[in-house]
């Protein structure tokens, strides 16, 4: 009597770093091939430390079958984890292609399958390698105010700003539990000891069954996006979140879905019945690691951009709290951008002019370049590796009084709202669309505020500003202090000059 086939039912146990993806998956082709020689020599050792040899198994001479034919195999098998190590000294220490590095790991010592934690954290790496291959998008954590348990006394105290408590394994548990009912998935909680930060990767699996056979096949849709990335920098309130995706990918609305879902997870994994927590957005969004660091990192909860940077990085010669106005030259001279942002001062030597060649620049020039120093300080420099891509805002001003011409600006009102209605309803919509309060407020409002938006978008768009007001098309001292950076976001409302906060955030933010 032939043997029952073994049944499978679903489970509710979370992918451990062990299981293997085989060579040949598609996850694994595209994240290999994305790394540099050096990523993968590196790599390799760490995946053959003794902290993680556990679930980084290679193939060894003593896995070998004794069935098993030898013609076939193009690396011979290593007898032992220290002569693999040595291997991949040997080719670290000589140069040679990225291709015989990848072939010797993922045909050779890893013929057998790769696992979820090497898949893991190659894709880190590669995040490291490439700061700005994802597009980021920073939220905070903060705490939810509760009334039931208001202070009774007159102590003034700031325990809402206060940050819980970060302890790893209580918080994959955590999340863990919160996940494992509505995704199967596998968790990667890394410290960045390059970056001042800590990365949670979550790879997503569609399938409710958690065995290497399911996780052999690849999905239905090829565009899929699995993992999702989220940082904490150290010491800081904020939290950056990100789709993994390679070059050219359109990021479908279930990969958004699944990342809302986990993100919606991360502030219960933080609470405690006495504290509960939420992420509240910030209207920051980047493609640079650096950038956010900058503006949402440690310390930087207080927005402190544009001319006020000069306090924040202590690149003024004196102490913020002991600002004294009559040292304002020596200190503007310091953080000047003459020297910075022109390039064309040359230092003396041997064989180059004492003096610069080119015509001496008039006051006015001169002139422009102080007004930008003072507006902008030490920030928007176009090579600080702190460029934002896009910076999009809304104008809620009114629009200015023309006589005779009342009744043909409340004429258009409508059919303006209509087409903006009429467009929004094409593609998705904006976050610069106006809410149903804002349009009931703006119709029974006495001016006319028309729907005008300003983009600005290129590889650093504050640097970009800096230098049109040095060049003089950007009038420095009229202009509003959001073209500086001032207001750290890269998205909002502008009404009056400043970027309008919604009743709905937290202050702050």
């Amino acid at each position: 009597m032939a043997p029952k086939p073994k049944t499978t039912v679903p489970d509710y146990k979370n992918i451990p770093h062990s299981h293997r993806l085989p060579t040949t998956h598609r996850e694994v082709q595209r994240t290999f091939s994305k790394l540099s020689r050096q990523s993968l020599l590196s790599l390799a050792l760490q995946w053959l430390a003794k902290k993680n040899r556990d679930f980084c198994h290679p193939y060894l001479l003593g896995d070998r079958d004794a069935d098993e034919e030898e013609e076939d195999e193009l690396y011979t098998p290593a007898q032992s984890y220290e002569e693999l190590q040595e291997i991949y000294k040997e080719l670290a220490a000589r140069k040679g292609g990225k291709r015989e590095v990848q072939d010797r790991i993922l045909e050779g010592d890893w013929r057998t399958g790769v696992s979820m934690f090497q898949l893991a954290t190659a894709e880190i790496q590669y995040l490291l390698d490439h700061p700005s291959s994802l597009r980021w998008t920073a939220k905070r954590l903060a705490r939810i105010p509760n009334p039931k348990s208001a202070s009774l006394d007159m102590e003034v105290t700031n325990d809402s700003e206060h940050l819980p408590r970060f302890q790893a394994q209580t918080f994959m548990a955590n999340l863990a539990r919160e996940l494992t009912p509505l995704m199967k998935a596998h968790y990667l909680l890394i410290r960045i000891k390059t970056m001042p930060m800590t990365v949670l990767r979550v790879y997503i699996h569609d399938s409710p069954y958690s065995t290497e056979t399911s996780l052999a096949v690849d999905s239905a849709n090829p565009d899929s996006a699995r993992s999702v990335f989220f940082i904490w920098p150290n010491g800081s309130p904020f939290v950056y979140s990100s789709i993994a995706n390679h070059f050219g990918q359109v990021i479908s609305d279930d990969g958004r879905h699944l990342r809302d879902i986990v993100q919606q997870a991360i502030p219960k994994a933080f609470s405690r019945p006495s504290a509960r927590y939420q992420l509240a957005s910030t209207n920051f969004t980047t493609k640079s690691l650096d950038a956010l660091l900058a503006y949402r990192g440690p310390g930087k909860s207080n927005a402190a951009s544009g001319g006020w940077s000069i306090f924040q990085d202590h690149s003024f010669s004196q102490n913020a709290l002991d600002f004294i106005t009559s040292q304002r030259g020596d200190g503007h001279g310091k953080h000047g951008s003459t020297k910075d942002t022109t390039g064309s001062a040359v230092k003396a030597g041997p064989g180059r002019p004492k003096r610069t060649l080119d015509e001496k620049e008039t006051s006015e020039t001169k002139r422009r370049r102080e007004v930008a120093a003072g507006r902008f300080g030490s920030s928007a420099q176009p090579n600080d590796g702190q460029g934002l891509e896009r910076v999009e805002v809304r104008i809620d001003d009114p629009f200015p009084s023309v006589l005779n011409a009342t009744e043909q600006a409340d004429g258009d009102t409508s059919n303006i709202s209509e087409q903006s209605a009429n467009r929004n309803r094409r593609g998705r919509p904006s976050l610069l669309d106006r809410s149903l309060d804002e349009i009931e407020e703006l119709e029974g409002g006495d001016a006319w505020v028309p729907d005008v938006r300003v983009v600005f978008q290129g590889s650093h768009v504050f640097a970009g500003v800096r230098q049109l007001v040095e060049q003089g098309v950007f009038n420095g001292e009229k202009m509003p202090g959001w073209m500086t950076g001032e207001a750290g976001v890269t998205i909002g409302a502008v009404k009056e000059g400043r970027i309008r906060t919604k009743s709905v955030q937290i202050p702050g933010v």
